[in-house]
């Protein structure tokens, strides 16, 4: 059941204010204890409406609820089937609650409802002797309102129309829509770059079926009339921005397409992480390098010579075989926007050869396995900040040794969690003090699982004589609660869990387990035990459904 319309009254009936419901699934005539709450525009509950008890068993699944003002009546021939004589929605800007079920907010409405009610719709506020409708599938040729039509964002969902108020014992007279009511369905072809740089922004919009003509809305203002099929915004602040455009035409007002945007008008500012010793050998110095703005880019060069800024994302960022003398390295961000930082950081320094290489290299990671892993083998590639360096790596609890300067792999991993590191070693004998490492978890199939291990650095527990299986306690089938919590056993003391949710892949998991956020409707959990490396043959499976709160 969601709402599907709010009046708030006019100015020559103010006390014919209503809040219409809807179902969309039989049986949604269970009402006691359940409530309507209307809030002003900070967020602040105004009047709270409660029904004392259950309606009659709904002749028809589509069956609407009607609260309201005890002037309803008078001016649209409707009695409400709950009726308080101070019910008043603020036309200027509020929201309306169905219990925790659902909300709608509007005009310069600044407060939190909960569900979210994401944007407020007609920022002005409604229109006097306008109501608040809910846009549905299928348009004005029926009121056939289901789940799909509520994306809990007001905007999108509502729009202004007649008032139309339908009380419980009202059969919804519209028919079924056979096809699609052809409202234009507008697609926004040119836009700005998101971020931008720019302080305008264009944009241009058409519609199909044609429109007689558009509206656009610029972040929280008015809808104004944009019919030439483009609109330009110029001066814009820095900051999130937000454009909308609807069209119309004779069958109504289409649905709003949504673009949003980052305005970025302030360049970044790389600063140096690491730099060489001044003065220091020329054979290999290595420079890092981070900026104030997260996901910039960088841009390098190196003097003597004179050269132009050339990319250098990858780092460390290493030169090598420097010639005595005095350097001067610089280094700028480009954000995402494309602001270029104007005066680049710079790092000067001399090169003098007679020195001894003191300095370590540093080690980097180039490939690795995924997290979680699959597969029992593992492969690493690595690299130097030092040409000619050799490397020495350790998986787990073992020890380091030498390894290929081409990459390393490891077979017949056992399930659970792995660490792997490396280290460089440079031409001088020094050692990267802090070796790179990778963390990650190897989730195998029951036959990969099952297998004898081929070969492995660190050996595993000794498998179980039997392979364990897995219990889950039960659950009610039908659940409110959309991030739920289960809990699980095995008859193998120590045994480890791994969780698949619908369609999901096996993760590794214990007990209790509370899921993700849910969607509505119904879901499968599977369950698996593993011990000694063997997993259970046959995972305990839970199916269970998720329903709104009625």
């Amino acid at each position: 059941m969601s709402i599907s319309q709010i009046y708030p009254g006019s100015v020559a009936h103010p006390e014919s204010s209503y809040v219409e419901l809807q179902m969309y699934a039989p049986e949604q005539n269970f009402v006691a204890n359940h409530f309507v709450t209307v809030l002003d525009a900070n967020g602040d509950p105004i009047k709270t409406l409660t029904f004392s008890e259950d309606l009659p068993s709904p002749s028809v699944t589509l069956q609407t609820i009607l609260i309201g003002d005890d002037g309803v009546e008078a001016t649209f021939g409707v009695k409400p089937d709950l009726i308080d004589p101070g019910f008043k929605i603020p036309a200027t800007g509020g929201a309306v609650c169905w219990d925790t079920i659902d909300c709608a907010s509007w005009g310069d409405f600044t407060g939190t409802t909960t569900p979210s009610s994401g944007v407020p719709a007609d920022p002005p506020g409604i229109p006097d002797g306008v109501a608040l409708r809910r846009f549905v599938s299928g348009g004005n040729c029926g009121n056939r309102l289901d789940g799909a039509d509520d994306s809990d964002d007001s905007e999108e969902d509502f729009g202004d129309g007649v008032p139309s108020p339908q009380s419980y014992t009202t059969v919804p007279p519209e028919p079924e829509c056979t096809s699609p009511l052809p409202t234009p369905v507008t697609t926004i072809e040119e836009k700005p770059a998101n971020p931008t740089n720019s302080a305008n922004a264009q944009f241009s919009f058409e519609a199909d079926p044609a429109a007689e003509g558009f509206e656009c809305r610029l972040d929280l203002g008015a809808f104004t009339n944009c019919d030439a099929g483009s609109v330009e915004y110029t001066a814009l602040t820095e900051g999130v921005h937000s454009f909308r455009v609807r069209g119309v035409n004779a069958n109504g007002t289409g649905h709003t397409s949504l673009y949003s945007w980052s305005v970025d008008l302030t360049a970044p500012t790389a600063s140096f992480v690491a730099t060489p010793s001044d003065p220091s050998p020329g054979k290999s110095v290595s420079f890092r390098y981070s900026s104030n703005e997260p996901g910039s880019k960088f841009e390098c060069k190196l003097e003597p010579p004179v050269a132009a800024f050339a990319p250098c994302d990858t780092q460390p960022k290493v030169f090598t075989d420097l010639a005595d003398g005095s350097y001067e390295f610089k280094v700028r961000a480009v954000d995402k926007a494309g602001n270029i930082q104007g005066e680049p950081s710079s790092y000067s320094w001399t090169v003098d050869n007679s020195l001894e290489d003191t300095t370590p290299p540093e080690t980097v990671i180039t490939a690795k396995p995924p997290d979680p892993s699959t597969s029992p083998n593992a492969s690493f590639s690595y690299s130097s900040s030092e040409a000619g360096s050799h490397f020495e790596c350790k998986l787990d609890g073992g020890s380091f040794s030498g390894c290929p300067v081409t990459g390393v792999s490891y077979s017949g991993l056992a399930e659970g969690s792995h660490s792997f590191q490396v280290r460089a070693i440079d031409a001088s004998n020094n050692i990267d003090p802090t070796p790179a490492g990778y963390s990650f978890s190897v989730v195998l199939s029951p036959a990969q699982a099952g297998s004898p291990p081929a070969s492995s650095p660190s050996p595993g527990p000794k498998k179980t004589s039997a392979p364990p299986n897995t219990t889950i306690a039960k659950a009610a089938a039908k659940l409110r609660d959309r991030t739920p919590t289960f809990r699980f056993s095995s008859n193998k003391p120590g045994a480890s869990f791994q969780c698949k949710l619908d369609r999901g892949s096996f993760k590794t998991c214990r007990s209790p387990f509370t899921t993700k956020t849910l969607a509505f409707g119904a879901h499968t959990l599977i369950v698996r035990a593993v011990s000694g490396g063997v997993a259970d043959p046959s995972p305990a499976k839970l199916k269970f459904k998720i329903v709104k709160k009625t």
